[in-house]
């Protein structure tokens, strides 16, 4: 006695519906309670569609074979696009539906030809097995290329912090290779069933549908728990973030820029790539509150957060430090450059006009270069020691505090731009 004939298939068809009102249930909820969280309602969606699919399944042989076969196929179909739908939207992606839409609709034509007009067994197999093998297989891709260009973002120093959330790591890789082992395994299958054909004995048949049966669990179990995996790292990535953000500014809150710092400063020292830092602070920020009232005072930060924001770089951070003092990273940066970058944002923010046409922001700012035996305490000690020096000289200036030694000059890596697909 085989392993396949310890299941049977009516209880393969009632797991399949259990699971799907659980996923649904469960998708539901979080759709409602976290409407951030992308594809998430398309998921929902799915699961539900499922629900009678899998019901119509189970009630095969007692209700009429136009309900068990051609509208539980054409549930699935639509069950297939809308989970391809909430996978490719959760990454961030534009999902290829006129093209899920088009094989599904060719499909559940193929399926109604061979079962209402022209019987033909293998036709429809075939037909359902292809449909579900493509949508598998381009699910598979997509999370394998949104798996690889985070890595790729990674690698290259920027680690996508304004879409971190857009995949869960290991858990994405694992989905990707598990949807793609399931595209292969199906496209195989109906290989064979179109050249072998059906099986001739009721016993190969129970258990070609069997197999296919527990497949089709695995399939929705996985799927569910992985989705659920993402969504959940995408929620911890998301409140981590508004942790380390401040909410005034919209920059960096010192916890967070501290973080980054802190990170920057070992991938330097593991690299040997040079690192920059950058202490800033609004000219006359004091009187600005007094004369024009602390609303006005947060307006001004909010203007100077945004102007230095457009003057940065994707890869160069910054964060509000304290009061009106904000501080910029940047990485693979010597202090020669941190001073071509810091004219340019202090240019930016010069161009604000404020309350008054003649009056206008003005930043002073102290720049140091990192070096090998730097920790975060000294490093921002002597860049808060050269803004010392630009306010001590008239403010409206930036000044240079180096240190004994600096890293080598090493070979620059080229920057990684990574274009959303369409």
């Amino acid at each position: 006695m085989s392993l396949i004939s310890w299941f049977d298939n009516r209880t393969l068809y009632g797991c399949q519906c259990m699971l799907s009102v659980m996923f649904a249930i469960l998708f539901l909820w979080m759709g409602r309670a976290y409407p951030m969280v992308r594809g998430v309602r398309s998921m929902a969606c799915a699961f539900l569609v499922g629900i009678p699919g899998s019901f119509l399944l189970l009630s095969r042989g007692r209700i009429p074979d136009f309900l068990a076969i051609n509208v539980a196929d054409m549930l699935s179909v639509v069950c297939f696009v809308l989970l391809y739908d909430g996978i490719v939207r959760f990454l961030g992606r534009r999902p290829r539906l006129w093209l899920m839409t088009g094989a599904g609709a060719v499909s559940v034509c193929l399926v109604y030809y061979s079962t209402e007009v022209r019987p033909n067994l293998v036709l429809r197999i075939a037909a359902m097995g292809m449909l579900a093998a493509l949508i598998r297989g381009m699910t598979g891709w997509e999370l394998l290329r949104g798996s690889a260009e985070r890595e790729i973002r990674a690698g290259a120093g920027s680690l996508d912090r304004g879409a971190s959330w857009a995949t869960g790591g290991g858990v994405t890789r694992f989905f990707g290779v598990f949807l793609a082992a399931l595209a292969a395994i199906g496209f195989l299958r109906v290989a064979m069933l179109l050249i072998l054909g059906i099986p001739g004995s009721g016993i190969q048949r129970s258990a070609l549908q069997t197999t296919t049966g527990l497949l089709s669990v695995a399939y929705i179990g996985v799927y569910g728990l992985c989705f659920l995996a993402m969504a959940g790292h995408e929620l911890i990535t998301r409140s981590q973030e508004e942790s380390e953000r401040d909410l005034l500014s919209g920059a960096l809150n010192r916890r967070g820029i501290e973080a980054r710092l802190a990170t920057e400063l070992k991938r330097s020292n593991r690299s040997g790539q040079k690192l920059s830092v950058a202490l800033v602070d609004i000219d006359h920020f004091k009187s600005i509150n007094d004369r024009y009232g602390h609303g006005t005072g947060d307006a001004a930060i909010r203007a100077v957060s945004l102007a230095i924001s457009k003057s940065l770089r994707d890869v160069d951070y910054l964060g509000r430090y304290g009061g009106d003092e904000f501080l910029i990273l940047l990485p693979m940066t010597s202090c020669h450059q941190a001073t071509i970058a810091s004219g340019r944002l202090s240019r930016s923010v010069n161009e604000l006009t404020f309350l008054e046409e003649t009056r206008r922001l003005s930043l002073s700012i102290g720049i140091t270069e990192a070096s090998p035996e730097d920790d975060a305490i000294s490093l921002i000690a002597r860049a808060d020691e050269a803004l010392y020096q630009a306010k001590s000289d008239g403010r409206n200036c930036m000044r240079i505090v180096m240190p004994m030694t600096t890293f080598p000059d090493a070979p620059m890596p080229q920057p990684v731009r990574i274009e959303s697909g369409s």
